[in-house]
């Protein structure tokens, strides 16, 4: 269902939650306008993990056959022991409605929710456009944006969504405290497909004292990520050298994509409601990725906004929102720190853990993680699901 366009919203950040947050505000009836501050659209980082709650707001928004074509299906995820490689845990991660749950390389996410916004005649994207100053007072929202070549130039909206990301200027703006090291770093790595070119599903999870590694394929040819996470500061894998023999030969035929600080921000201080200035994706609530859920965060909050959006004007729906996510946010944030601490156990609390892993089913498990992979979205105009 799509409202008729009347209202106007400003978009700062073309990423994942800007993306998303401009085809979910068009179908609630806003011309929006995009500013992403980067002169061309290029994904940062390799993959990343779309669970089943994620893939209902795609499905809504339209992307989800396009993204089925180039992101690969799992069905579980393998938790292992990083020196033995021995299996501790199989988790399922379908939804109980049988929603699926996708891998896939971030820029071809980007891609599909940029060829989508493309289709969409009331959505303009401008490239190259610093936000540098915003005013919200009065009836619109005031955006100034800075170009590349020093150009300066205001919008006025009804609407200002903050979607730039965890050195979010318009956070900056708004005089929130930066993001936040949390002393972890990611290690991210490309792994080229197997000789066979075959792409398994599976997501595999190697745990051990203060790190972990994760992988899973991200491209139909087979391409695998793979990022390590150790405590920061430590640029070489010495602390993987007497690992799964598997992971270590992973390691070695991968290139290399970067280091990353693992950082996080006050979401409870950030979505704090504003009369016409709301903040969503990592701008609002950066989180480590232990729950894998840093995307899947983004596009439901573009779905909700849009949804509070379509039958309220801002200085009502932006509350609403907040009201409906911070719970949410706050349980997703405290879920991660339970994963970082369960994960990175040293002996002899990790052999505690595995003997309890051991013991419960892969349906119990499951079941643990039912509020989050379970949620769907309320239909656009509040009506029944």
């Amino acid at each position: 269902m799509r409202a008729s366009v009347s209202r106007t919203a400003i978009v700062a950040g073309g990423g994942i939650a800007g993306l998303s947050s401009a085809l979910a505000l068009s179908l609630a009836g806003y011309e929006v306008e995009i500013f992403e501050r980067s002169p061309r659209l290029e994904a940062v980082g390799a993959g990343l993990q779309l669970s089943p709650n994620a893939l209902d707001v795609l499905a809504r928004l339209g992307v989800l056959d396009a993204l089925t074509q180039v992101a690969v299906a799992a069905r579980s995820v393998t938790l292992r022991s990083g020196r033995t490689g021995t299996v501790l845990a199989r988790i399922p991660v379908e939804s109980t409605a049988g929603r699926g749950y996708l891998s896939v390389h971030r820029a071809d996410l980007q891609r599909v929710l940029l060829d989508a916004v493309e289709r969409v005649g009331w959505i303009r994207l401008h490239l190259g456009q610093n936000l540098s100053a915003l005013q919200d007072e009065g009836p619109t929202v005031c955006a100034s944006f800075r170009s590349i070549d020093g150009t300066a130039s205001t919008v006025s909206a009804d609407l200002l969504v903050i979607a730039d990301g965890v050195h979010s200027a318009g956070a900056a703006l708004l005089d929130y405290a930066p993001a936040r090291n949390t002393g972890v770093q990611a290690l991210r790595f490309a792994v080229p497909p197997d000789t066979d070119g075959s792409a398994t599903g599976e997501i595999e999870a190697w745990l051990g004292t203060k790190r972990h590694a994760v992988s899973y394929t991200i491209r139909r040819d087979g391409s695998r990520n793979l990022v390590v996470l150790q405590p920061d500061g430590q640029t070489r894998l010495d602390g993987f050298s007497l690992w799964d023999q598997r992971l270590r030969s992973m390691l070695e035929r991968a290139d290399p994509v970067g280091v990353w600080p693992i950082l996080d921000v006050d979401h409870a201080e950030r979505m704090v409601p504003r009369a016409r200035i709301v903040l969503v994706g990592d701008a609002a609530h950066a989180m480590p990725p232990y729950a894998a859920q840093g995307a899947a965060m983004a596009i439901e909050d573009a779905w909700v906004l849009a949804c509070q959006l379509f039958v309220s004007p801002p200085e009502v729906a932006l509350p609403a929102f907040a009201a409906l996510r911070a719970p949410r946010i706050a349980k997703v944030v405290k879920r991660a720190a339970f994963h970082r601490f369960v994960y990175h156990l040293p002996p002899p609390a990790s052999w505690a853990r595995n003997a309890a892993m051991a013991a419960r089913s892969p349906a119990s498990l499951r079941a643990d993680l039912g509020w989050l992979y379970d949620w769907t979205a309320a239909p656009l105009d509040g009506g029944p699901t």
